[in-house]
């Protein structure tokens, strides 16, 4: 079976080769976004098939020999990606056109090579902050006209002030490059630009918002280690926070499951990932009844609420080479890791720290409670 996309931008018929006016000319059947459809002239005399709503379940229908018109280049985030994922049965013929980042960064005079594209279409924007801490350029595909004002609140709690660009109906009659003010009324059909002003910060200069209920950096700094950042997931059990796993995922580009049974902190966990340009997935609850609805995860954490039935079911779901430590204080604490450690194997660390404090006239060290942790990695069955 072959599909024929043909991609258009919104310069419209004029713009498409004489190839791709050929071969619309030549279809049958062309299926399209109204919008696309309405760049066809007269002299187009297919059957026009507007896609219906929902989209995808189209996609499984259609016959052999008809053509699809996308949007500039359809695979970029278009309707060419889709169907070569979802119906790998076809034989796709794409003739693409220019796409929106090609012309922004025409536009802007930047490399392209130097440019994160992030899509902000039914997706998580987390990416966009996360290439602003990084003081990466970035290209994001909006979804409407509204997406430059939602990302302007997103990357203004996450604390970096970047310069934005708004680029719409790019490469049509009607396209506008403006700097993007909130009082601006934006064309749906838009790219937004943003330009760190200032060199990217590190992972380690993130400040998290807590409310005393935080794992101290030098002891995050050694459970991030013991973790083993990945692009995966982790799963952070009494949240608190949620410092041990945001760092985890700041530092290998993974996302966070946080479980958290106070309504409060889960809140602030969700301000501090947004803030930080992390996925997140959370829950409020009880840590011990939800790990067979959370993703598979590359790490878990227990930060709190450590039980016997919880470590073994985290063991449980570990795949292969996945990760499991426990942090603890308490001598009930101490004793259950060790517990732990018998039953299932793995390593047992005693971390002592202390801070140097005022003594009188002088100074002197002061103890902190000495962390114990669990550290266990799943062997291959």
């Amino acid at each position: 079976m072959t599909v024929t996309v043909v991609g258009i931008g919104a310069d419209g018929w004029a713009g498409l080769t004489e190839g791709a006016r050929r071969e619309l000319q030549g279809a049958t059947t062309i299926h399209g976004a109204q919008r696309h459809l309405e760049y066809l002239p007269g002299e187009v005399a297919a059957d026009r098939r507007p896609w219906p709503s929902p989209l995808l379940p189209a996609l499984d229908d259609l016959p052999d020999g008809v053509h699809v018109l996308a949007s500039g280049d359809p695979m970029f985030y278009g309707i060419g990606a889709t169907l070569s994922r979802r119906r790998p049965d076809l034989a796709l013929r794409v003739l693409p056109h220019l796409s929106c980042f090609a012309l922004a960064c025409a536009r802007l005079g930047w490399p392209a090579e130097e440019v994160v594209v992030v899509s902000a279409v039914a997706r998580d924007p987390a990416p966009v902050v996360r290439a602003v801490r990084a003081g990466r350029r970035a290209i994001v595909l909006s979804e409407s006209g509204s997406t430059p004002a939602q990302l302007a609140d997103l990357l203004h709690d996450a604390g970096p002030t970047p310069t934005m660009t708004v680029l719409e109906q790019l490469g049509g009659p009607r396209e506008k490059v403006r700097t993007y003010r909130r009082s601006m009324r934006v064309d749906d059909l838009n790219v937004l630009a943003i330009d760190p002003v200032a060199p990217g910060s590190t992972d380690g200069d993130f400040e998290f918002e807590h409310d005393g209920q935080i794992t101290k950096p030098d002891i995050r700094a050694l459970t991030v280690a013991a973790l083993r950042p990945s692009s995966g997931w982790i799963w952070d059990f009494g949240a608190g926070s949620g410092s041990v796993g945001i760092s985890w995922a700041l530092a290998g580009g993974g996302s966070v499951a946080a479980v958290e049974r106070r309504t409060d902190r889960a809140e602030r966990v969700a301000r501090n990932a947004a803030r930080a340009g992390v996925p997140l997935e959370l829950v409020v609850g009880d840590t011990a009844e939800l790990t067979a609805e959370m993703p598979v995860p590359d790490a878990i954490f227990i930060g709190g609420g450590l039980t016997e039935n919880l470590a073994a079911a985290c063991v449980g779901v570990l795949p292969p080479g996945g990760r499991l430590v426990a942090n603890t204080v308490t001598v009930e604490g101490q004793s259950l890791v060790a517990l732990l450690r018998n039953r299932f194997g793995g390593e047992l660390r005693s971390y002592a720290v202390s801070d140097l404090a005022a003594l009188g006239a002088g100074t002197a060290w002061q103890p902190r409670r000495p962390i114990v942790q669990w550290a266990y990695v799943k062997e291959s069955s």
